[in-house]
C-alpha cells in the first residue's frame, strides 16, 4: 500500500485504509469483511497489522477462517467454533486502564451475536463489559435483577428484536446514557428490526439513543465517544 500525504490514509491495490483514524478520533478503522474478496480483505487486514494499535475485523463469516488464523492471535467474539453467522476479531486489544464499564443488556439470547459485536469493539479499546443475556420484558423479574445487578455501568447498550421494549425500559429506569439496538429477531410484522427501530425511535424513555437494526459496532463506538468526555 502507498500512502498518501493526508492524514495517514493509504490506497493498496484493492482499497483504502484509513491508519490516521485512531489519532483523530480515539477509534481505529473497522475492516468490515463482508462483501470483501478474499484479496482484499488480506490486503487491509495486514496492512492494519502493521501499525501498533488494536485492530478490528466485523462481519467475518467463519468459513474463512483460514484466510487470518496464522496472520495474529486473534480474539474471536463468538469463538469461530460456534457456528455463527458472523463473528468479529480483535487483535492487540488495548490494556484496561479504567474501572468503568459499560452494560450490554440484551433481551434475548437469540441477540447474542450483536451483543457480542459491541464487546468486541469495547475489549479492543480497552473498555471493560458486562453482557446479561435474556433479560427481556417477556419476563420483567429478570430486566430487575438485570438492572441491579448493572446498576453501577456508566453506560447501557440495550439490544432487542420484536416490539424493542426492553430499552424504553430500561431508559426508564436508570440515569446513564442508555443506547438501543433493534435487532433483527422477531416474528411476522417485527419486519427484520424494523418494529424494534420504530419503537424505539418512538419511544418516550427521555433521551434514548438509538442505533441501525443489528449495530452493535456502533453502538459500541457511541459509548467509547461518551466515556471518553465522562
Amino acid at each position: 500500500m502507498q500512502e498518501t500525504p493526508k492524514d495517514g490514509l493509504r490506497r493498496g491495490d484493492l482499497g483504502w485504509f484509513d491508519a490516521g483514524r485512531r489519532a483523530r478520533i480515539g477509534m481505529p478503522e473497522a475492516i468490515y469483511a463482508a462483501g470483501k474478496s478474499d484479496a482484499a480483505l488480506v490486503e487491509m487486514i495486514d496492512f492494519a497489522l502493521e501499525g501498533s494499535g488494536p485492530v478490528l475485523v466485523t462481519r467475518f463469516d467463519p468459513s474463512r477462517w483460514e484466510l487470518v488464523a496464522s496472520r495474529a492471535p486473534w480474539l474471536a467474539f463468538p469463538g469461530i467454533e460456534e457456528n455463527s453467522d458472523y463473528v468479529t476479531l480483535v487483535a492487540r486489544p488495548l490494556d484496561q486502564t479504567t474501572t468503568k464499564y459499560v452494560a450490554i443488556l440484551a433481551a434475548g439470547s437469540s441477540d447474542r451475536v450483536m451483543a457480542l459485536e459491541a464487546r468486541a469493539v469495547l475489549t479492543a479499546l480497552g473498555v471493560h463489559s458486562h453482557l446479561i443475556l435474556d433479560c427481556g420484558v417477556s419476563a420483567i423479574e429478570r430486566t430487575m435483577v438485570a438492572l441491579d445487578e448493572a446498576h453501577e455501568a456508566e453506560i447501557f447498550i440495550v439490544l432487542a428484536g420484536f416490539e424493542g421494549a426492553l430499552a424504553t425500559v430500561v431508559a426508564s429506569m436508570v440515569s446513564k446514557p442508555v443506547i438501543g439496538v433493534p435487532t433483527s429477531v422477531g416474528y411476522g410484522v417485527a419486519r427484520g428490526g424494523e418494529t424494534a427501530m420504530a419503537s424505539m425511535l418512538t419511544s418516550c424513555a427521555q433521551g434514548l439513543m438509538v442505533m441501525g437494526i443489528d449495530n452493535g459496532f456502533g453502538a459500541a463506538c457511541a459509548a467509547l465517544r461518551i466515556l471518553s468526555v465522562r
